[in-house]
């Protein structure tokens, strides 16, 4: 039996959610079977406690389809919207296409996971600037420190902004703490590719969480570079 790819659209049931196909069919958006997950035996890009993400195309463009699980404790996903509308103004966060009831149209953006990456000076940097971008809006993403939510790519990209709220914003440190601090292999490689010391980074990060000024970090993390950090 073909599985077909509309059936996720009705997740964690099974069967057809014909206004939501509907919806999306009449404003050209076509579901792709694509991605590491699985829902039904259908690969799709991401499944998290409160939403499926699911590869597409929406004007010839590709995308990726944010859809509210009907399990969903959360009333909708306009908040995440909400704040992508102000990220986007400062080149973060996946482009939003498109608003629905219960769903997301958002760019689609190619990468790998940072723990899963050679990661170099410029891209620490890049999202560097990003997380301290995030930080002077007093937007906290809510899962930097994961690491899975930052993309490396044709650019470095943070996505998922589902959990991120306007509250006292730690994105800056969580970034440190994934790319220098922790015992993690990816940690421990940049420790030494950089030729950071630990103690120096606990200091500056200290010392930002002071003045949110973003110098000191950014000179431990460019030391030896010839990537300029740009200003925001």
């Amino acid at each position: 039996m073909v599985e077909d790819i509309y059936e996720v659209l009705n997740y964690p049931e099974r069967g057809r959610n014909e206004s939501q196909e509907n919806t999306l069919k009449d404003l050209g958006v076509k579901l792709i079977p694509f991605g590491k997950k699985k829902v039904f035996g259908i690969p799709i890009l991401g499944k998290g406690w409160s939403s499926l993400v699911v590869y597409g195309t929406f004007n010839r463009k590709k995308v990726a389809v944010k859809i509210q699980r009907k399990d969903s404790h959360r009333i909708s996903l306009a908040r995440e919207a909400a704040i992508l509308r102000i990220t986007n103004n400062y080149g973060i966060g996946p482009l939003l296409y498109y608003e629905g009831k219960n769903f997301l149209i958002l760019e689609y953006l190619e990468g790998t996971p940072i723990r899963e990456f050679e990661v170099r000076k410029e891209h620490a940097l890049s999202f560097l600037e990003q997380c301290h971008t995030l930080d002077l809006l007093k937007i906290d993403h809510g899962q930097i420190q994961g690491g899975k939510h930052l993309l490396v790519g044709k650019k470095c990209s943070i996505i998922d902004f589902e959990k991120a709220g306007f509250r006292t914003p730690r994105n800056v440190s969580s970034l440190v703490s994934e790319l220098f601090l922790k015992e993690t292999e990816s940690a421990q490689r940049m420790r030494t590719q950089i030729h950071v010391d630990k103690e120096k980074v606990i200091e500056s990060i200290k010392e930002y969480k002071k003045t949110r000024n973003i110098t000191g970090i950014r000179s431990l993390v460019s030391a030896h570079s010839t990537v300029e950090a740009q200003e925001y």
